[in-house]
């Protein structure tokens, strides 16, 4: 039956439904987050959103529930969700521009590279470890940005504290886009 080879054509798996969860969450997070008088709750919406990034992938492995689809929505989950988190600092000037600039512009790039080697060489990318870390800090610090947008008395503490997940975050991200730009190059020179 060859039963571990099923699973990648499956689309209905609890983990791509904790995934789907996390998308019909994002806008909720959007709706909370707009008013600075709830900031409070949509940092703390965000941070479950982002915390229950690991569980589709920890109950894919587990179940042996792994997908195709499942590896596509998984990481446009993550996007869809980080640039929503940007729309909302923008929105209330949360994070300092040229931070979102560079989020935006590293998500545009990585879009482009994906679209380009799934458009032109029928491939998929393979979300790689580090691109996991790197998603995995920004989650942790854009949090702590929703919050010191709502003024408590930690809003230095939490700035620092964002500016301490995201920063590295970001960098690791890079290196991940380095990763996935390399793989391009290699499809592109190979005959």
């Amino acid at each position: 039956m060859g039963h571990r080879g099923q699973p990648q054509d499956r689309i209905l798996t609890l983990p791509n439904l904790v995934t789907f969860i996390r998308i019909l969450l994002i806008p909720v997070f959007v709706y909370v987050s707009w008013s600075r008088s709830r900031l409070i709750w949509g940092g703390f919406l965000l941070g479950m959103i982002g915390a229950t990034d690991w569980i589709d992938g920890y109950l894919a492995r587990k179940l042996n529930q792994t997908s195709t689809v499942g590896k596509i929505i998984d990481p446009s989950a993550d996007r869809i969700l980080l640039i929503a988190a940007g729309i909302v600092s923008f929105h209330e000037n949360l994070i300092p521009t040229w931070l979102l600039i560079v989020i935006f512009a590293r998500e545009i790039a990585v879009s482009s590279v994906v679209g380009t080697v799934a458009v032109k060489f029928k491939k998929r990318l393979d979300v790689v470890y580090y691109g996991k870390a790197g998603t995995l800090l920004m989650m942790f610090g854009f949090p702590f940005f929703v919050f010191a947008g709502a003024n408590t008395a930690y809003v230095t503490d939490f700035r620092v504290a964002g500016y301490f997940f995201m920063l590295p975050g970001l960098a690791i991200l890079f290196l991940a886009l380095a990763s996935y730009g390399r793989k391009l190059l290699s499809l592109a020179a190979s005959p």
